[in-house]
């Protein structure tokens, strides 16, 4: 009996440590899985993330496309964020703090008497949104604009301070032509807790369009 006994503890031994034991096949499974789990986990949960920051970005671009498209037909600036206002969708919206549309009209002034003829000035300037962004033009100084539905500047033809700063090389304007800009700002909000183990993620999407 005590014979059979130790036969049995010998054989159940023996079959854990094939199963189980430092040299199984089985165990070393179980570990390297348990090793190589996390960063699948952390791979999977970038493409998550960066494919949904992607799709934000998309529709950020097709708005601030849509919107430069808008003001270059004619369109008042007034109409042009009522319209933009209609056709906004996640992650974008300007009746909060949430996003930011700023509408910029640049022209290169052709009156020879003026004070600012052959520079680029703001010409038009307005924003919806209170999201906290401004416009990568910067000017001279704080010039001033009417009200709706043009917010056209006063005295744009002497105003020194509305001389766009930081015209792009690539933006070229003769004399009278004009650059139809539209900018947005969003907040991208995160789904995957990348920023908690000290991953940079960017939550704010920028696109500008000029035509």
């Amino acid at each position: 009996m005590n014979q059979s006994l130790s036969k049995l503890k010998g054989y159940r031994k023996n079959q854990w440590s094939r199963v189980w034991g430092p040299g199984s096949q089985k165990g070393q499974s179980l570990v390297e899985f348990a090793l190589t789990m996390p960063l699948f986990l952390l791979l999977g949960l970038g493409i998550i993330e960066m494919g949904y920051a992607l799709y934000d970005q998309h529709v950020i671009v097709k708005l601030t496309r849509e919107g430069s498209n808008l003001i270059s037909r004619g369109t008042t600036l007034q109409d042009a964020g009522t319209a933009m206002n209609s056709m906004t969708s996640a992650p974008v919206d300007f009746s909060g703090s949430n996003s930011k549309l700023i509408f910029s009209v640049l022209k290169r002034v052709s009156t020879t008497t003026a004070g600012n003829y052959n520079q680029v000035i703001l010409y038009q300037r307005t924003q919806l949104g209170s999201f906290s962004a401004q416009s990568v033009f910067t000017t001279q100084g704080a010039g001033s604009f009417g009200g709706a539905p043009d917010y056209i500047a006063n005295n744009s033809d002497n105003d020194t301070n509305l001389r766009v700063t930081n015209v792009p090389a690539s933006l070229v304007l003769n004399l009278g032509q004009m650059a139809y800009v539209t900018e947005i700002y969003s907040h991208h909000n995160l789904i995957t807790p990348f920023d908690r183990i000290g991953m940079s993620v960017p939550t704010t999407l920028y696109s500008i369009a000029y035509f």
